[in-house]
């Protein structure tokens, strides 16, 4: 059947809208913050800093947690289902744009975040509706467990520098923000100087995992820690920081980090504003040191404030 001129060309539209569509879905789920190490180690910080009342609503809410499939997952700390959000990649539950804040890596930091698409679908939007639906008690056990996972995840991710930064320049793919981006570092191709590791590597996938295991005495290639031993000198660690820095707004975690992007992630030879990097990037030694220095504290720093928020809608000093 030949169709109209009209209907032949609003077809092409809407083939090319659906193409770009799953085009961006498909980018933006390549974008994981912290790997599984960095995810455990703070939820398990914040395990052992929640005060008597809130561990015990988190394990009422965690009692029939369920996996992706919907199954019993079997469990109940913070440290076990701060993974949640990245297993349910590409199933009905993902919302893949949640995980960051593209914030531009270049010039001056907006007020407010513009960045993030309508429907408030980045990070640091995202955490305060989540912390709604948590402490409303009326609401399904179901859909406030899933609201705490999502919590627990989200507050790891926006303390990723590359998860709150991304280098916008004139041409290349559009992301759902209409600009052109290296997606925080996922389109840079870099080797770590002196570390053996497998395959291509990108940047954000280095922050994600290489460097977070460097970091804390891990092998690169180690997806299980960190160990019971380990999360209490972190967590040692994240109780000496200072009360005055676990307060603030997830938006003003997410230019923190963007701060640190720009001081340590982007801090790399020949790196230039609002430009594509081209070839491989190796990261010397001097950067991994810089690196393996700052993730630590932002892993204790993470842990400690997620603590804070869950004490604050769970525990004691819930309202």
């Amino acid at each position: 059947m030949k169709l109209p001129m009209k209907g032949a060309i609003a077809m092409v539209l809407k083939l090319q809208r659906s193409l770009l569509a799953a085009l961006l879905a498909a980018l933006a789920a390549t974008a994981q913050a912290w790997g599984p190490v960095g995810h455990r180690a703070v939820g398990g910080i914040a395990d052992r800093l929640l005060d008597e009342q809130a561990r015990a609503q988190v394990a009422l809410l965690l009692a029939d947690d369920r996996d992706k499939q919907g199954n019993p997952s079997g469990r109940t700390t913070l440290a076990a289902v701060s993974t949640w959000a990245d297993e349910i990649r590409r199933t009905p539950a993902d919302r893949p744009f949640r995980h960051y804040d593209d914030v531009p890596l270049c010039g001056t930091v907006p007020s407010s975040a513009t960045w993030c698409p309508a429907g408030g679908e980045c990070a640091s939007q995202q955490i305060p509706q989540l912390l709604a639906v948590l402490r409303d008690s009326t609401r399904p056990v179901r859909e406030r467990n899933e609201a705490l996972k999502w919590i627990v995840h989200l507050v790891g991710d926006i303390h990723q520098p590359l998860h709150a930064a991304s280098n916008i320049y004139a041409a290349g793919v559009v992301d759902e923000s209409g600009h052109a981006t290296d997606r925080g570092g996922n389109d840079v191709a870099v080797a770590l100087a002196g570390v053996k590791t497998r395959g291509k590597r990108e940047l954000h996938g280095v922050w994600d995992n290489d460097l977070v295991n460097l970091s804390l005495g891990l092998r690169v290639a180690d997806r299980a820690g960190p160990t019971d031993a380990l999360l209490d000198r972190l967590t040692q660690e994240a109780r000496a920081i200072a009360p005055s820095r676990l307060g603030g707004s997830a938006l003003d975690w997410a230019i923190e980090s963007n701060s640190l992007a720009r001081k340590v992630a982007y801090n790399f030879r020949d790196f230039t504003c609002e430009q594509p990097v081209n070839g491989i990037v190796v990261l010397d030694r001097s950067y991994v040191e810089r690196a393996t220095r700052l993730i630590p504290g932002q892993l204790e720093l993470a842990g400690a404030r997620l603590a804070a928020l869950l004490n604050a809608n769970l525990g004691k000093a819930a309202k």
